[in-house]
């Protein structure tokens, strides 16, 4: 009889564990830390649309309850709680497909600590199966029928950048330097594209791009980007070929000389292909605060 009961006990062990692992995760959120912090945890978390704490505590619930009512069970036996735990393993575990396969065919990061969760589930539906709750099989099914059909079936394409226009602003909403650089453009009538961050930030981290705002120079035969609103300033405003720069006073030049020092020092200021010490606005641009994360807000 002991040995019959312990899938059961170690069932109920290991949903207290998890609700405490859930529960340390969720205390962590809410004070803007977290267990994970690889950067595919920090891709995931952009494609959740109440955030990565609801997620949490959406598995925290399931959890929970489950940790209670098999802990009850221990006492006594009750078929309808038997068949609750059972349809929320079986729902838990076609979740956990789709998380983990949107993960892989979909993203192509993976979340650590989306992982460890996918794990518990698992670990709890074995040791549910092992106490003698056939059903719980079902959910074994759910899980590989939804991963496979991530796999089997191919992504649609993600919207498309707007390469009819020479300049692309990627921004986000909830970034300060990308409202005021955004309101630059407009004063100065810069034809601009402009695109949430979101929509995009998995290429853009794919090129090693994590800040907001970014300007995409669109050229015939370049693309370059520049990050941070003083590089763009540099860029569209300062540089002397630019058609944007704001004009200013011309001062007749005492000497041809001085003038013709003067001339070289904009023209290599400015020079795209200028040496590591100059200035340069794309590959060596001043030190720049005027930037924001793209999964970070700053108001």
């Amino acid at each position: 009889m002991n040995r019959k009961n312990v899938p059961s006990r170690l069932f109920v062990i290991a949903s207290a564990l998890g609700s405490l692992y859930l529960l340390l995760e969720a205390v962590l959120q809410s004070f803007g830390k977290s267990i994970c912090a690889t950067e595919g945890c920090k891709i995931v978390t952009q494609y959740t649309r109440f955030g990565d704490l609801a997620m949490v505590l959406l598995g925290l619930g399931t959890i929970a309850v489950i940790s209670a009512l098999a802990a009850q069970g221990t006492r006594s036996v009750n078929e309808v709680r038997d068949r609750i735990i059972n349809f929320l393993l079986v729902v838990s575990l076609a979740g956990e497909g789709f998380f983990v396969g949107y993960q892989l065919f979909r993203l192509h990061a993976v979340c650590v600590f989306c992982l460890s969760v996918f794990g518990i589930f698992l670990v709890l539906g074995v040791l549910r199966m092992l106490a003698g709750h056939r059903e719980v099989l079902a959910g074994f099914g759910s899980l590989l029928a939804v991963f496979s059909l991530f796999y089997l079936i191919l992504p649609a394409e993600g919207p498309a950048i707007p390469l009819g226009q020479k300049y692309i602003l990627f921004y986000s909403a909830d970034c300060k330097h990308c409202t005021e650089i955004r309101k630059e453009l407009d004063e100065n009538k810069i034809v601009v594209a402009h695109v949430l961050v979101k929509e995009y930030s998995l290429l853009l981290r794919n090129l090693g791009i994590e800040g907001v705002p970014t300007l995409m120079v669109n050229g015939p035969s370049e693309k370059v980007f520049l990050t941070g609103t003083e590089a763009i300033r540099q860029y569209l405003f300062r540089k002397p070929e630019s058609d944007h720069a704001p004009k200013r006073p011309q001062k007749a030049p005492s000497a041809a000389g001085g003038n013709k020092k003067s001339a070289d020092h904009t023209t290599s200021r400015f020079d795209l292909f200028a040496p590591a010490t100059t200035p340069n606005p794309i590959f060596n641009p001043l030190p720049d605060e005027g930037l924001c994360k793209e999964d970070t807000k700053c108001d």
